[in-house]
């Protein structure tokens, strides 16, 4: 899907000006642990999790996967004990979690990734317990100002780094592709919301 070199852009995601976009992307998932109904959590996709850092977790048990080794090693570092569990797993493969094993699933920047985002949803929905949640994050493609963003100071960052931004993203969401894909995947309860000077969207739902 992307260049292996795209591992190094989650280190600037926390500081400024990467914060304007991240800043509330953490705030929005702080508020999503504290709803969460039960203390089971799973992050799909969760990079090294530096977000974690900002985060309160007191009584949360706290599991993450992602398809990138060296995240999960450098996660298993930085947090050690507040992480219960940490997975390496395939790319869009079958999660290695029992059916409802988890109360709340949040997954940040990483449906637009994806080839098929459907099924994928439809795995994410699998190990969330009836009852449960489901937050996930990814960029908002109805902004102009994103769209000529990625296109433009992103995509010299990005090369300057030892990576191109062009194909990274092969779901490019909207909030009507997004709302499309989470009906369709059996989510309910949408709620969509535009944040980070409206470059985000934030979706929040349930499993029935």
């Amino acid at each position: 899907m992307e260049d292996s070199d795209y591992f190094s852009n989650h280190a600037l995601k926390m500081r400024f000006p990467w914060s304007l976009y991240h800043g509330p992307i953490v705030r929005e998932l702080e508020a999503s642990l504290q709803a969460s109904p039960g203390p089971r959590i799973l992050n799909v996709g969760s990079g090294p999790f530096f977000e974690l850092s900002s985060i309160t977790t007191e009584g949360r048990a706290i599991t993450i996967c992602d398809i990138e080794p060296r995240a999960i090693a450098l996660a298993r570092e930085l947090h050690g004990a507040r992480i219960e569990r940490a997975d390496v797993v395939e790319p869009e493969g079958p999660l290695p979690y029992g059916d409802g094993e988890f109360d709340l699933v949040v997954s940040m920047e990483v449906i637009e990734h994806t080839s098929d985002p459907v099924a994928w949803t439809q795995e994410v929905l699998r190990v969330i317990r009836p009852g449960g949640a489901l937050f996930l994050t990814t960029p908002n493609y109805d902004s102009t100002s994103l769209r000529v963003l990625e296109a433009t100071a992103l995509e010299v960052v990005a090369r300057l780094q030892g990576f191109s931004r062009k194909h990274i993203h092969p779901n490019k969401m909207t909030p009507a592709r997004l709302r499309s894909v989470l009906s369709e995947a059996g989510a309910a309860e949408l709620k969509i919301d535009k944040i980070s000077l409206g470059w985000v969207l934030a979706a929040r739902a349930l499993k029935l």
